[in-house]
Parts: structure tokens; C-alpha cells; sequence
């Protein structure tokens, strides 16, 4: 594993020297002699599309009165995968929007066995043929509404709406386990974006990115050899000091997770890569910060709390176990 911003950035940023091994189902990805190229992310009109979308969707979320046991990953499916939908596919129209985010769910969900298995399934196994029959569905879908780039589009809508889901489970999680820090970002609406950039820090969904060195090559001071495996995890470059602003634990009345570190800083947040670098980078990641800030503001009339802290879920990502708060409108909302 690579330990230095430094190393992560060459490993990332050389796909002719560090390949993807593979792809979001666990299979050996296909090279064809091109050259890969860097992501751009998603037009500015594009995320505005986006946001606009997962707002209206929140906002239709009931929010009861009384205390509910609300479960942060089902209760963010389909705000994230409609907006993220609408933001890369913004020409359809309502129905077909939300046909092809329950289409991305229901991959992202069959993907899950998949990811999680202590070994890639067989090709024939229920797992796998569940998860080839789901995307076979969505790519179908992509194809039937004119997308000249079916396959790659289904990929990056999954990646768009699993992700964020993870995140924005993590925000919720994160704001019921501290009410001091709840009230604060109420009272600091300011901080909304510093807190997420720290849920991003503390817990990236995609902690670990592994590459594959095609030949020898030295990291870090360090000969690697050809087809050693290498990792770039943004979760460790994320507890480097060099990269991280403000108090530690130990001296922050906020403790780990404090998201006054990131004002008044010249150090730029997101400098250990939650959405990786390089062709492979994700290109939704304005779109995500936009979803995740309008969550944290969302939970401003949103009274939350938890009976017990989250611990991480490592089995496909990094995701809060138990997912669950109880929530209920706070009675001085409007």
C-alpha cells in the first residue's frame, strides 16, 4: 500500500503503468490498446440539474412528527439515483427517469453479493447470473432510449448512486451520533460543506483503489515488481497531518470529525482523494458534493438521534452498520 500523496497520485494518474485490474462486478477488466484517458466531471448545468432533483425529492420525503426508525440507506435509494439519472440522462422525461434509477438499483443491488463475496462468484452462480441479468436489463433500457454508450453509462450511473448513498448514510449517522455537532451546522449553515468533506475524510465509500504495476518500478523509494498488486487508500491518505487542517482529536472540543478544521485553511479539502485521480476518477464528484450538501441543510428541521453509534460495514464499501436513526420533525420547524 502506497502511504504518500506523492506515490497515490503517480499510481492513480499512470493507467499504462498501474492497470485496473478490475471492474465494478469483479471481472478482469478488458483493455483494447487505447489509451485512457481523465474523466472530466459532469457539466456544471448537468449537477444543477442534479441537485435541483434531489431537493425536490427530499423534500417530498415525509418527516413525521413523532420519532420514526428511519433506515439512512433505503431512505436515500431513490433521491440519489433519480438525481444522478437526471444530471447524466437530463432529455428524459419523469417516467423514463425513474424506470432506468429503479433499473441502476436494482444492479447496484445485485452487485452487492457480488462485491461482498470472500471470492469472485463463478460465472454460472446465482449471484452472478442475477448480476448479469440486472445489468443486462439496464444496459437493455440505455440502449432502447438512444445512448450510443450503454455499457459504460450503466457503470457510471451505479458508481453515481451507490457512492452517494453511502456518504449521505454516513452524514445522517454521523449528525444523530452528535447532537452538539448537529446543532452547531444549524446554527452555522456555513458548515454544511467542511462537515461533509469530513464524513468524506473519515469514511470514503471507496477506500481502497487497487491497481496492478504492469512492470518493475520503484514507489516510495521502493522496487515493485511487475504484477505486484498496489493500493492507494484515500482513507489512510486522509489522516495524514500534511493534508489535514486544525486540531487533532485530542484538542478538538468536536474531536475526529471537525469540520471548523477547514475554515480559514489554505489546505484544499479533498486533497486525499475521495473521488481517486486519473482516468478512473469518478465524474460525478461535483454532483455528490452537491447531493450530500443539500442533505446535511435537509436535516435542518430534522430532529435526529441514535440509540448506538455506527460501526463501519466493510463488506462493499465503507457503510455506517446499523443504518438506522430515529427521526422526527422538530417542532420549531416551519
Amino acid at each position: 500500500m502506497v502511504t504518500t500523496l506523492e506515490a497515490a497520485r503517480t499510481v492513480l494518474t499512470a493507467p499504462e503503468d498501474f492497470v485496473l485490474p478490475y471492474d465494478v462486478s469483479r471481472q478482469p477488466v478488458r483493455r483494447h490498446g487505447r489509451e485512457a484517458k481523465d474523466t472530466p466531471p459532469l457539466a456544471p448545468e448537468a449537477v444543477a440539474v442534479g441537485a435541483a432533483v434531489f431537493a425536490e425529492e427530499l423534500a417530498r420525503t415525509a418527516v413525521p412528527v413523532e420519532s420514526t426508525e428511519v433506515d439512512t440507506l433505503v431512505l436515500l435509494r431513490d433521491p440519489v439515483a433519480r438525481s444522478t439519472t437526471a444530471a447524466m440522462l437530463p432529455a428524459l422525461d419523469i417516467a423514463d427517469r425513474d424506470r432506468v434509477a429503479g433499473l441502476v438499483l436494482a444492479w447496484v443491488d445485485s452487485l452487492g453479493p457480488v462485491i461482498s463475496a470472500a471470492r469472485p462468484p463463478r460465472r454460472w452462480s446465482a449471484h452472478r447470473r442475477a448480476e448479469h441479468s440486472a445489468r443486462r436489463r439496464l444496459v437493455g433500457a440505455l440502449q432502447e432510449l438512444g445512448s450510443a454508450e450503454a455499457p459504460a453509462l450503466a457503470t457510471a450511473l451505479a458508481a453515481g448512486v451507490q457512492v452517494p448513498i453511502a456518504s449521505g448514510a454516513w452524514c445522517l449517522t454521523q449528525l444523530a451520533a452528535r447532537p452538539d455537532l448537529h446543532r452547531l451546522i444549524r446554527e452555522e449553515p456555513e458548515l454544511a460543506v467542511p462537515f461533509v468533506w469530513e464524513v468524506l475524510r473519515l469514511f470514503p465509500p471507496t477506500w481502497v483503489l487497487p491497481r496492478i504495476a504492469v512492470a518493475d518500478s520503484i514507489l516510495q523509494g521502493t522496487e515493485v515488481p511487475a504484477y505486484t498488486p498496489v493500493l492507494v487508500s484515500p482513507l489512510a491518505l486522509g489522516l495524514l497531518p500534511r493534508l489535514v487542517p486544525g486540531p487533532d482529536a485530542g484538542s478538538s472540543p468536536l474531536g475526529e470529525l471537525d469540520p471548523l478544521r477547514w475554515i480559514g485553511t489554505d489546505r484544499r479539502p479533498g486533497a486525499w482523494l475521495p473521488f481517486g485521480a486519473g482516468p478512473h476518477a469518478c465524474p460525478g464528484r461535483n454532483l455528490g458534493l452537491a447531493q450530500l450538501a443539500r442533505l446535511v441543510e435537509w436535516t435542518a428541521d430534522v430532529a435526529l438521534h441514535v440509540d448506538h453509534p455506527p460501526t463501519v460495514n466493510a463488506d462493499r464499501g465503507l457503510s455506517p452498520h446499523p443504518s438506522l436513526v430515529h427521526a422526527h420533525r422538530r417542532r420549531d420547524a416551519g
